[in-house]
């Protein structure tokens, strides 16, 4: 009994607050690399550490977490979203952090790490109904419903239908 997943409107709102706090220090680490640093010091930054050509590395890497923090938190092309960023944090942990050791504050994965966790939940169980990507699914089924109603209209209907505004 105490073993079973949340409810769904409580399971709804955990996935929005995981949303929005993986969106955010998604976002702030894109803030950090565009305006604090600039794509230059980004740039600098990421040949210094040996990131395979740094200049395209920083450029994407900065523009996937600004613009898909943001995303993350709408919860918009969130599977696009994650599979963009994880590309970012298996570069991330592969050419920096995994020599390092777990801690951060020793330059180690455990943020990476705790980032892709996240990441691949959301990849498996969606973004929730508080989320761009369900109200565009629901949206996208409705529409589709409605079209196979129409489909099961009968001919001869529509056929007597055209016949009464013959002139």
């Amino acid at each position: 009994m105490l073993n079973r997943p949340l409810p769904a409107p409580a399971r709804d709102i955990a996935m929005l607050i995981a949303r929005v706090i993986l969106g955010v220090v998604l976002f702030a680490h894109g803030w950090q690399k565009l305006m604090i640093n600039g794509i230059a010091g980004t740039y600098g930054q990421f040949e210094k550490l040996g990131i395979p050509l740094a200049i395209v590395s920083a450029s994407f890497a900065s523009f996937v977490e600004f613009v898909g923090g943001v995303l993350i938190v709408l919860g918009a092309l969130t599977t696009t979203v994650v599979a963009l960023d994880l590309v970012v944090m298996v570069g991330a942990a592969g050419f920096v952090h995994a020599t390092h050791g777990i801690f951060a504050q020793n330059g180690g994965w455990e943020l990476v790490g705790v980032i892709v966790a996240a990441e691949l939940a959301l990849a498996a169980f969606g973004p929730g109904r508080l989320s761009v990507d369900h109200l565009i699914a629901r949206r996208h089924d409705r529409e589709r419903a409605d079209m196979e109603r129409r489909k099961r209209i009968p001919v001869r209907r529509a056929a007597a239908v055209s016949e009464t505004f013959t002139p």
